[in-house]
């Protein structure tokens, strides 16, 4: 695994790296450019700001296709043979591209990697807000309101449309529907994390929880042990999250990538696949309507992580071990590189520092993210070593190859 992780980078660096900065420059354009429009209007700020994560999206998945010739045994389950169809590079890219926007902006919220595109939009707001001329400034945080419930559903209506007509419509439409997800995805994302952010305080407030918390407080005060207690495990959950959690997810979004891309097979269906479907066309017609409507591209989309999630725990602990390692390891890294940086640098000015900052936090960025897609990749495609694991992607038939199919059709939660 490190060895092929090794070889990637050696092969393929100016690549990752030119796809990396692509994608961090178009978003640090694009944020300006949503706070500059915010502070007119927060509507439009909202609608500009999905594009700055959406490129980000499309750098990684330029990244992880860019070093798919690397992996060896991703090749070797991934060979076009007779009967099947490789879609082009185009198609390929912007398929993935919208197979990806759902799991992938689940990921950057729900680990609040978004907390930097968001301090650099009010940011940006604040620093070309004209306060004295008496401007306005975009507001700081996206809560639930009639603006932003109406911009989810028209979104995510005009999204579902496009999907459901996607064979009589023209091709630039994809590039529409792939917008429109993203904006209905990121925008229900953050009213949500406002929801939750503001329970704790809200049970604080209400008389009838007030009994539960003044108890567990006297709880506390009388056994102060327990609080350390407490303490520990939510340090604890917090690291889980972030040194096993945080990887594994980075696999589910690599396992859509490659998964989306192989090509698709017109052989029969799995037998077990075909048994179901007959089981299923049996059920009343009304029944089957409304579960096709609810289930519609949820398994397809995510099909691809419960495989790739099967493969990686029949890699083995030591394989897994390794890779959560490694990848704490590389993301240890990129703060003992920034404080090694600054040390080298030496001592300026606050004003000097105020421009040098931003460049070490790039090239920092920049080498810790070529280094995780590379072990990414790596890790993903350790897991298709191994003869039983072709046989399990031959057996799940084109539930992984297409993954992005399904996602032009129709929008799924």
């Amino acid at each position: 695994m490190l060895s092929t992780a090794l070889r990637v980078l050696v092969r393929c660096w100016p690549a990752l790296l030119a796809w990396y900065l692509l994608g961090w420059t178009l978003r640090a354009l694009v944020i300006r450019l949503a706070a500059f429009v915010a502070n007119a209007s927060d509507l439009f700020g909202l609608l500009i700001l999905p594009l700055a994560i959406l490129a980000q999206l499309a750098a990684f998945v330029g990244m992880y296709l860019a070093i798919r010739r690397e992996l060896p045994h991703l090749g070797r389950v991934d060979d076009v043979e007779v009967g099947e169809a490789a879609p082009g590079a185009i198609r390929r890219w912007r398929e993935t591209l919208l197979a990806a926007i759902l799991p992938f902006f689940l990921l950057y919220v729900a680990w609040n990697l978004i907390r930097t595109d968001l301090l650099d939009y009010f940011g940006s707001a604040l620093e070309q807000a004209d306060l004295l001329g008496g401007g306005n400034v975009a507001n700081t945080s996206i809560p639930l309101s009639v603006m932003t419930a109406t911009l989810v559903v028209v979104a995510f209506g005009l999204r579902w449309l496009l999907g459901r007509f996607a064979a009589k419509l023209p091709r630039w439409t994809a590039a529409v529907a792939t917008y429109l997800e993203a904006v209905w995805v990121l925008v229900l994302l953050l009213v949500i994390q406002d929801l939750v952010a503001q329970v704790p305080p809200w049970l604080a407030t209400r008389r009838m929880f007030a009994w539960a918390v003044d108890g567990w407080a006297g709880i506390v005060d009388s056994l102060p042990w327990l609080g350390t207690v407490g303490d520990v495990v939510g340090w604890t959950l917090g690291q889980t999250g972030t040194l096993i959690a945080l990887p594994l997810a980075w696999l589910a979004i690599a396992s859509i990538i490659y998964f989306g891309t192989m090509p698709r097979s017109k052989r029969p269906a799995p037998t077990t696949l075909s048994k179901a479907s007959e089981r299923w066309s049996r059920m009343p017609v009304w029944l089957r309507r409304i579960g096709t409507r609810i289930s519609a591209g949820l398994v397809d989309r995510w099909g691809p992580v419960a495989l790739a999630a099967r493969l990686i725990w029949r890699s083995g602990p030591i394989a897994l071990g390794t890779y959560l390692l490694a990848f704490a390891v590389v993301t240890a890294a990129g703060t003992w590189l920034t404080l090694g940086i600054y040390r080298l640098l030496g001592p300026h000015e606050t004003g000097w520092w105020y421009g040098a900052s931003d460049a070490v936090e790039v090239v920092v960025m920049a080498i810790t993210g070529v280094l995780q897609v590379c072990l990414v990749a790596a890790a993903f495609d350790h897991a298709l070593r191994s003869d039983e694991a072709e046989a399990l992607i031959d057996e799940a038939g084109d539930v992984v190859s297409s993954a992005a199919a399904p996602a032009a059709g129709q929008p799924t939660s």
